[in-house]
């Protein structure tokens, strides 16, 4: 399971997204650069394109995209989607084919701002391809945004739905309309001093700040990490600066994450949360932490050779790296 956010502090803006699995995934930092000819499976390869950095797997001879941004500060993450997610079987003419491990690479490539993003998703058909034999293909669904606001890309039995994301939040299931409407089940929650409004005329002891808070959520499940992450997001204080913002990202995602031991699933395994991920959607700097290490790892994405033809891969490291002060 996974969230993902896109959290806008006055001028600055960061997408991001905790990657919650079972096990440890092999995954790099990822630079996609113009250059890197990007093939599909139904269209034509694409030669040249925008930049792009993000996860990904790149031990199959081609980037297999977790989350990702653009050089024009478009974003797009993948989630897990299970028991909803269902992608058409068939090629379809007239339309763009494109496998849901596709997506994200298709989608920027080309696409400069989320206007871009809709005109796209309206000429594609999402299709089940496996990525190869043995990763196979998953129910997922998406998120994609701009620095103005983000979308929910969702493909299901009824077919491909778009809807506009204005909480800016990404869980996994259920569909994003019972997730919007399940949120409105926490509309009186408030940051706020609580105000006595049973009994007002009476002086009643209030025992604890964050009263207001009562009822908020806290399981590990995708409705209650939806409902925490939009709470938490939009209630955010951060002074105006990218390092205040950056740093208020990460406390942000550390509300949902997942620790080991917490989240036993059905196959004997448990939850945890891999890696944070974040990427400055102005300057395309990408940040990250993983499970073993906290300390946020960055790089400056467009001091890299862009134009190059080759991807550039940053193995993440898994050991704790302490600051010991002497």
């Amino acid at each position: 399971m996974c969230t993902s956010v896109l959290y806008r502090n006055g001028k600055y803006s960061y997408f991001g997204r905790n990657l919650d699995l079972q096990y440890k995934l092999g995954n790099d930092v990822t630079v996609c650069p113009r250059n890197y000819v990007l093939k599909f499976r139904h269209l034509e390869d694409m030669p040249v394109h925008s930049a792009i950095v993000g996860m990904a797997l790149t031990g199959y001879g081609y980037p297999l995209f977790f989350e990702g941004v653009n050089e024009y500060g478009v974003g797009a993450a993948s989630l897990n989607f299970p028991n909803y997610g269902q992608y058409n079987t068939e090629l379809e003419e007239g339309k763009k084919n494109v496998t849901s491990f596709e997506l994200i690479p298709y989608l920027l490539s080309s696409c400069r701002n989320l206007d871009d993003v809709r005109k796209e998703l309206a000429e594609i058909n999402l299709v089940a391809d496996d990525f190869n034999e043995k990763v196979k293909s998953v129910p997922l669904h998406w998120i994609c945004c701009d620095k103005k606001g983000s979308i929910v890309v969702e493909r299901t039995a009824t077919g491909l739905h778009v809807y506009e994301n204005d909480l800016n939040v990404l869980a996994n299931a259920p569909e994003y309309p019972a997730q919007a409407v399940n949120f409105a089940n926490y509309l009186n929650l408030t940051a706020e001093y609580p105000e006595n409004r049973i009994v007002p005329h009476l002086d009643v002891p209030f025992y604890s700040s964050g009263m207001g808070s009562d009822g908020l959520p806290g399981g590990l499940d995708s409705m209650s990490r939806f409902v925490r992450a939009a709470f938490m997001m939009n209630n955010s204080k951060a002074k105006e600066t990218d390092a205040a913002t950056l740093n208020q990202f990460f406390r942000i995602m550390q509300t949902v994450e997942q620790i080991d031991g917490a989240n036993h699933e059905k196959d004997g395994f448990y939850e945890i949360t891999n890696y944070t991920a974040g990427a400055n959607l102005d300057t395309m700097d990408f940040y990250w932490t993983t499970y073993d290490n906290q300390q946020i790892n960055a790089i400056h994405t467009k001091d890299l050779d862009l134009d190059q033809s080759e991807l550039i891969i940053y193995p993440v490291g898994h050991e704790q790296n302490i600051n010991w002060v002497r």
